[in-house]
C-alpha cells in the first residue's frame, strides 16, 4: 500500500487516472502494469478504487491502515504543539510522561507555534490537554468576565 500511495502521488500519474476522457479499461491496464506484482488483496482494492473513481483516496486509506496497526500494537499518537523547537531529549521526556498517563507507548509529532507563548498543547486522540501560557491567559480572561 505504501508503494502504491507513493507512486500515485506522481502528478502525471494522478492526472492520468483522474482524466475522464481516458477509458477505464486503459486505466485498468496501466494499474495492472504498475502494480501487477503486489499482493492480490492490495491489487483488488486498487481495482475497486479505480472503478469507483476513488483512486485518489489511497494515501488516506494508507494513513488509516497505519493508524489501526499502531493501535493494535498499543501505540498512541499525540500531536504536540510547543512555542519553540524542542530537542530529542525533551521529545522523549514528553512521550514518556504521556505514556504514563495513557498506559500506552506514545509516538509524538511536534509542531512549533510561537502564538502559544510557552508551555505545551497536546492532542491525544479525542483529548486536548492545553498547558500553554496562551491557554491559561484565555481561561483567566474568561474567569474574570464572569
Amino acid at each position: 500500500m505504501r508503494r502504491a500511495a507513493q507512486t500515485l502521488q506522481d502528478d502525471q500519474l494522478a492526472q492520468f487516472f483522474k482524466d475522464p476522457s481516458i477509458p477505464t479499461d486503459e486505466k485498468m491496464r496501466a494499474l495492472e502494469s504498475l502494480f501487477g506484482e503486489m499482493r492480490p488483496h492490495v491489487l483488488n482494492l486498487l481495482r475497486v478504487l479505480l472503478t469507483r473513481y476513488r483512486l485518489h483516496l489511497v494515501p488516506a486509506i494508507l494513513a488509516e491502515l497505519e493508524s489501526l496497526q499502531r493501535q493494535a500494537q498499543g501505540i498512541a499518537e499525540a500531536e504536540v504543539t510547543v512555542a519553540r523547537p524542542i530537542d530529542d531529549q525533551e521529545r522523549a521526556r514528553i512521550a514518556t510522561e504521556l505514556g504514563q498517563v495513557t498506559g500506552k507507548r506514545v509516538q509524538i509529532h511536534t509542531r512549533v507555534d510561537p502564538s502559544i507563548l510557552g508551555g505545551i498543547v497536546v492532542r491525544l486522540g479525542d483529548r486536548l490537554i492545553d498547558a500553554s501560557v496562551a491557554g491559561r491567559l484565555q481561561r483567566l480572561r474568561q474567569d474574570m468576565e464572569v
